[in-house]
């Protein structure tokens, strides 16, 4: 049997022979309205799910559920009639055009641990049009009104878009998604053009022209996108112009996440700053200001890994400043500190030299 045949569901001639009098290869109880529809594909009991196109005159009714044939999807007309089904393996996510063309997400057997998907696009007769395999999963995808294109996402480690010409079957833009793992996708209308929006959820996130470039972004998406453009301008500025850009980029940050990993580069450039003020001017207000800047960054982290060496490091070094000084008790006090945290988070933090110090001003 080939592709062509697994795929529609094909059958050879000497097993329809033998049937004297073969079931229907499909029956749909349910009105195509409900929410799932019940049903036997090739006498297998089968519970749909069904799409509807944008003019209404088709459904596509798809099982994510497989039997001994596949998956099943069924195109019917707006009068009930099946105009064709054929079936894939494991049916993730499926649309229909206004022409009856349908574009399904097939995401493989369930038992396969390799990455991968097939989209399969087949028009309104039954013929295959599109079968283009990935080395990525693919979960969602979409389809224009009229057809003419249709498309999908993968999952990472490939994370990229792909819009495809159903008259052709050609991959016509690319569009990668570092930060989303096979976006929903939707195509509609801006300014006129015709563009894929990309779905954050269930909010528009990002539309793309079919030539892969962004025409639309909404205010949270530029929000993110300047967050990340300020991060990234901040590793390649010099310290001074690296502490405004951390600072914008936390003030835009809205969660936790976000926060945590800029307080982090925050406390790193105070560090750094201070010590470079340390070789060109000693102890002055800019370094003490520096030092305490990037322990309370670094506080703001833990229990992260970073945070604990880090505030232990500036802790380290005040206390030395203050044995120069002859604060004794001052540099006890912040040496007892990294201890109490050493046992707080179970974690090596102490030097040799650290230990030694304590005992010796205890």
């Amino acid at each position: 049997m080939g592709m062509f045949d697994k795929i529609f569901g094909k059958r050879s001639s000497s097993k329809l022979e033998k049937e004297a009098e073969p079931s229907p290869e499909i029956v749909i109880e349910d009105s195509l309205n409900s929410e799932f529809i019940s049903g036997t594909f090739r006498g297998s009991r089968v519970m749909f799910q069904s799409v509807e196109s944008p003019n209404g005159e088709w459904h596509c009714l798809y099982a994510s559920s497989r039997s001994d044939d596949g998956a099943p999807i069924v195109l019917v007309n707006s009068s009930g009639q099946v105009a064709h089904a054929f079936s894939v393996t494991r049916v993730e996510d499926a649309a229909v055009a206004n022409n009856g063309t349908i574009v399904v997400t097939d995401i493989g057997d369930a038992t396969d641990q390799d990455l991968g998907g097939t989209l399969v696009i087949v028009d309104s007769n039954g013929e295959l049009i599109v079968e283009h395999g990935f080395d990525a999963n693919i979960w969602r995808c979409a389809i224009t009104d009229n057809g003419r294109y249709a498309s999908t996402a993968t999952h990472n480690p490939d994370r990229t878009v792909y819009i495809f010409d159903v008259d052709t079957g050609g991959i016509v833009t690319e569009y990668e998604t570092a930060n989303l793992n096979s976006p929903p996708q939707k195509f509609e209308n801006y300014d006129g053009e015709e563009v894929l929006y990309l779905l954050d959820g269930d909010s528009r996130s990002r539309a793309i022209n079919f030539d892969g470039e962004t025409v639309w972004r909404s205010e949270e998406l530029v929000r993110k996108d300047r967050y990340e453009e300020l991060r990234a301008s901040g590793k390649e500025a010099n310290l001074e112009e690296a502490l405004e850009l951390l600072e914008e980029a936390y003030e835009l940050a809205d969660s936790e996440n976000e926060k945590k990993p800029v307080a982090r580069e925050l406390g790193e450039t105070h560090w750094k700053l201070a010590k470079e003020i340390w070789k060109e001017e000693g102890d002055t207000d800019e370094w003490w200001a520096n030092l305490n800047q990037a322990k309370m960054y670094y506080m703001e982290i833990l229990p992260w890994h970073d945070g604990k060496k880090g505030v232990a490091k500036v802790q380290r070094k005040q206390a030395k400043y203050h044995l120069k000084k002859g604060n004794e008790n001052i540099a006890l006090e912040l040496l007892q500190n990294i201890a109490t945290m050493e046992d707080e988070y179970d974690v090596q933090l102490l030097t040799d030299h650290d230990k030694k110090t304590i005992t010796d001003l205890s």
